[in-house]
């Protein structure tokens, strides 16, 4: 399979599990929904928020090639608004993933962090560790979920028929 539909593939997966795991979290009682477990990044909101914040802050920083303030969760204060952020985001990254030819997957990519310095990677290592981070946490997620009555099933991406 060449680069560019695996990686097409790959973050169809991360929407559709974010998706997924969104519309369990939505059917959860605000306090539930809201509630910090004591460890790792805070509630199911916060959880959402910050895979929200990675992917849209590094898919800003490979189409400008400069990392940019992220997105504040005073900007995300609801499910609805998480949701919508999703989605936006969703249709940003299938038309960047698009642009992509193998050999630029293949290539290093230089960005400029927030400091001015320079971090050169590989453009799939960048990408791969996108789909690893949101699996970290769509793993944490789904636990949060399943404590509280609303197991997303079975979400690895053998199920996923996209």
């Amino acid at each position: 399979m060449p680069q560019q539909a695996h990686y097409e593939t790959l973050f169809a997966y991360h929407w559709h599990t974010t998706r997924h795991l969104t519309d369990c979290a939505g059917r959860l009682e605000d306090a539930a929904y809201h509630e910090n477990p004591g460890y790792g990044h805070g509630s199911i909101h916060d959880l959402l928020f910050h895979l929200l914040r990675s992917d849209r802050s590094w898919r800003i920083a490979l189409e400008s090639g400069h990392q940019q303030a992220g997105i504040q969760p005073s900007d995300f204060m609801s499910y609805q608004d998480l949701a919508a952020g999703f989605a936006d985001e969703q249709a940003a990254w299938t038309t960047y993933l698009a642009t992509l030819k193998d050999a630029e997957i293949d290539g290093d990519i230089t960005l400029i962090n927030w400091r001015g310095d320079p971090w050169t990677f590989p453009l799939w290592r960048v990408l791969q560790h996108l789909i690893l981070h949101g699996m970290q946490h769509h793993t944490e997620i789904a636990q949060l979920l399943t404590a509280r009555g609303q197991s997303p099933g079975d979400i690895d991406l053998l199920f996923y028929r996209g």
